[in-house]
């Protein structure tokens, strides 16, 4: 069996009970270098791999174990869960995780009932119209489409807004920044950094 287990944010307070016992029960446990730091406190039999074709050539030559692979946040939100399972013919279980959104907009009180959910981790989107489009829009950024390049464009489209910058979430170091997009561009973040935009009127 294959697991997908999702660990939250990063901090293991946020870890669910269930990803827990998973984990505990795995043979193995595959994951990239930060995620398996994340787990060191269980002691499992774990394999930092450094990228997701490695993943796949470990699960199958490992078909007849227990097998767990850990993933950041949510596994489904914009997580390796597609790509496992595009790639890999066998059985998966997924246990779910607290997303680093999830973690941001509660920590800022901010609902998402109606907030549009985007990642711009190596994607094209319509950054500006999904803004403008929606009252809240959550973001995942990377090292190109980063919280200071998206508030120089909010500032050059004049859009009206606040911006919520999280970096590092649920660790030691972590950093939540707020302020309009003036203001915001002005820094430099992590780049890979949750962005919320709310749009004032």
């Amino acid at each position: 069996m294959v697991n997908i287990v999702g660990i939250g944010p990063g901090n293991r307070d946020y870890i669910l009970p269930k990803a827990i016992s998973v984990l505990n029960n795995s043979d193995y446990v595959i994951g990239f270098s930060r995620a398996v730091e994340s787990i060191e406190f269980l002691n499992c039999n774990s394999i930092k791999v450094k990228s997701l074709k490695e993943i796949l050539s470990i699960i199958e030559e490992k078909k007849n174990i227990n097998i767990s692979i850990i993933a950041s946040g949510d596994p489904t939100f914009y997580g390796i869960t597609n790509y496992i399972k595009n790639n890999y013919q066998g059985n998966i279980e997924v246990i779910p995780g607290i997303s680093s959104f999830q973690y941001l907009t509660c920590k800022m009180a901010c609902s998402w009932n109606d907030g549009f959910l985007g990642s711009l981790h190596g994607r094209e989107a319509k950054f500006i119209e999904c803004v403008k489009n929606n009252k809240v829009s959550i973001w995942l950024t990377d090292n190109e489409n980063t919280p200071n390049f998206l508030c120089e464009k909010l500032d050059k489209e004049n859009i009206n807004c606040k911006v919520i910058v999280g970096e590092n979430l649920s660790y030691s170091d972590e950093k939540i920044t707020v302020g309009n997009p003036r203001d915001i561009k002005e820094n430099k973040y992590s780049f890979l950094s949750i962005m919320i935009v709310e749009v004032e009127d």
